[in-house]
């Protein structure tokens, strides 16, 4: 596996040089409070917000065809600069008469453009709220995941360290003659399990913070500090646990 990690990165077949363990890493907290516009961040709201504003402009611009596209300057300029002449001017009498009729004979195309871009915003609003949804509902699944995970970790690391004090007893016992090998090997069985399964509960502790990452759109650690800074005046004074990322208060 090692090497073909080191290949797949571009080295020498080798170990992979080891970093920090998982118990090490320092989760960051997800403090209560947090504003929803925090979501805003998120590209799929961006995209539905941004196809809710074309469409409504998409309005706009078909209900400027219900209007004659007239341009005294344009129309001037195919008779003559002086206005007295527009009168005697063919060219310019049809143009006028183009500019004003052209809407009447085109009123229904423009009543169906004006419906048609009207459906679309709709569309777009309906689907602009439901990207808002589902942004609240992934955010409160990647919270309550979280705070499961974190309840279930708790609850594997006290029953992790009771099986250590048992597998250690049964140790004893052995070296003193009171029990077989036997009773020792089914206690240091069951506490590997137990440790992988802290650590499994570990990695899925870092994948709901990820979680909750991709759902926020983004981090919230500055955020949080600039809210505690002005909430407190300096910071808040409450410890974190490094391991789950939890006041311990909460």
């Amino acid at each position: 596996m090692e090497n073909s990690l080191s290949v797949l990165l571009g080295r020498a077949p080798g170990p992979v040089a080891r970093g920090r363990g998982i118990d090490d890493l320092a989760l960051p907290p997800v403090p209560a409070g947090l504003p929803s516009d925090l979501l805003r961040r998120r590209p799929d709201l961006r995209e539905a917000e941004q196809r809710m504003i074309a469409a409504n402009e998409r309005i706009g611009v078909a209900m400027t065809g219900a209007y004659p596209r007239l341009s005294l300057t344009a129309v001037l300029g195919l008779a003559s600069d002086d206005l007295s002449t527009l009168a005697t001017s063919d060219a310019g009498l049809w143009s006028v008469a183009a500019g004003l009729t052209g809407p009447i004979f085109t009123a229904g195309r423009v009543r169906s453009e004006v419906e048609a871009a009207s459906a679309v915003e709709r569309q777009a609003v309906e689907g602009y709220l439901l990207a808002i949804l589902t942004a609240l509902r992934e955010s409160e699944d990647a919270l309550v995941t979280r705070s499961t995970t974190i309840d279930e970790a708790e609850a594997q690391r006290r029953q992790t360290e009771a099986l250590a004090q048992y597998a250690d007893l049964a140790n004893r016992r052995y070296d003193n003659g009171y029990v077989g090998y036997l009773e020792v090997l089914d206690a240091e069985r069951d506490l590997f399990d137990a440790e992988l399964n802290r650590v499994r509960l570990r990695a899925s502790l870092c994948a709901a913070l990820v979680g909750i990452y991709k759902a926020f759109g983004g981090g919230w650690v500055s955020l949080a500090e600039a809210a505690a800074d002005d909430a407190g005046g300096g910071g808040s004074t409450s410890e974190v646990d490094p391991t789950t990322g939890r006041d311990p208060e909460e």
